[in-house]
């Protein structure tokens, strides 16, 4: 029986074109419950445009029920973190432009069963995509695509954000998609603390007036920001498969909470220099401006600590800022600590799994308060 995309809930921001659905940044992908012996699913990726460190990289997630009844929409938020078989998704590496997946197989050839089947996106969309183009099962679908009622919380971000690194350990390994565990992040684990349903729009180095630079140079790097990635549904995806920019429809995803996670890479640059903190702030209030215009009714968070607190107290000015003229915007900022050695440390000093949980429990509380 072939399933189509539309019968399937999906998570996070997807482009279609040419009948393939493309869910290319972290954590994004899609679930679906079927009573059977088998699933299936084909995706394709650009594996000829990357090394075998920065290929695509799938998680799937399978849970068995006791019946049909027991499915409900955006299930695999509602479960408990230390659910310990579902706590490891089963890891998949896209290494050929179309890869047949075996999503799901019956221990009993004779035998249906019916299942919650999740696959994301665990690797970042600065690397390999991820392209969704058919699935079939020998079965029948329980439940594909209600709205789920949950919260729903954006998550804007770096590559804290992505889960960069956390398998890896500092000074021992460099970053490859294999380490990376965008459901393992701060992001992942936040939002099912709280039974939400979720968008991460992050990238690794990105910035808000700068992405990261080396200490000896002394010009932005503007290539690629925050600002002008945001608003469309995925710029870099869409300049792969060379197509125009497709701006980004709120309806799809109407954000109760935006989580905002951006500076680290910023502060790289910044450094002392007050002109550049100055043109950090003005830039964040600005885009603080137009994230509450395109979601006139969400609350906004805004962090930042765990990889340097340069620019902490320019993020509660920039938010300072943006009260004065919107004072009716339920708002919150949140100051990380810095990760601590003994939490373990990730691949190029990026946040242990111990250090991301400990962020989730924080934002966790924030985010209930606010």
């Amino acid at each position: 029986m072939q399933i189509t995309k539309e019968q399937l809930h999906w998570y996070g921001r997807y482009l279609d074109h040419k009948d393939i659905r493309y869910f290319d940044y972290s954590a994004s992908g899609f679930e679906f419950c079927f009573t059977g012996k088998k699933a299936q699913a084909t995706f394709i990726t650009d594996t000829e445009a990357w090394d075998n460190e920065h290929k695509a990289v799938l998680g799937i997630f399978v849970k068995k029920l006791s019946g049909k009844s027991e499915y409900k929409p955006s299930y695999w938020n509602n479960l408990p973190l230390n659910e310990s078989d579902v706590a490891e998704p089963v890891r998949v590496f896209l290494t050929e432009a179309e890869n047949k997946i075996t999503l799901f197989e019956s221990s009993d050839s004779d035998k249906e069963e019916t299942v919650v089947v999740k696959v994301i996106k665990i690797s970042e969309a600065a690397f390999g995509y991820a392209g969704f183009k058919s699935l079939e099962i020998d079965g029948s679908l329980v439940s594909g695509k209600e709205e789920a009622s949950n919260l729903k919380i954006e998550f804007i971000g770096d590559s804290i954000t992505c889960g960069y690194g956390i398998d890896g350990i500092f000074e021992k390994d460099s970053f490859t998609t294999k380490q990376e565990r965008a459901d393992k992040s701060y992001a992942f684990l936040t939002s099912k603390n709280l039974n939400a349903d979720f968008n991460l729009v992050s990238w690794s180095g990105i910035g808000l007036i700068s992405n990261y630079v080396d200490p000896s140079v002394e010009l932005p790097l503007t290539s690629w920001l925050m600002p002008a990635l945001w608003p469309y549904t995925d710029k870099f995806l869409s300049k792969r498969l060379g197509l125009e920019p497709e701006f980004w429809d709120i309806n799809r995803f109407k954000a109760d909470i935006i989580v905002i996670n951006l500076g680290t890479n910023d502060a790289s640059y910044v450094r002392d220099k007050e002109e550049r903190r100055l043109l950090y702030v003005s830039t964040y209030r600005t885009f603080l401006e137009t994230i509450h215009r395109a979601n006139p009714s969400a609350k906004i968070c805004c962090c930042l600590g765990v990889m340097g607190q340069l620019l902490c107290d320019s993020v509660e000015e920039a938010v300072s800022l943006f009260k004065g003229d919107f004072p009716y915007v339920k708002t919150a900022v949140v100051k990380f600590p810095q990760q601590d050695e003994k939490d373990g440390i990730g691949a190029d000093w990026h946040p242990s799994a111990i250090t991301q949980k400990k962020v989730a429990d924080q934002l966790t509380k924030a985010l209930k308060e606010l």
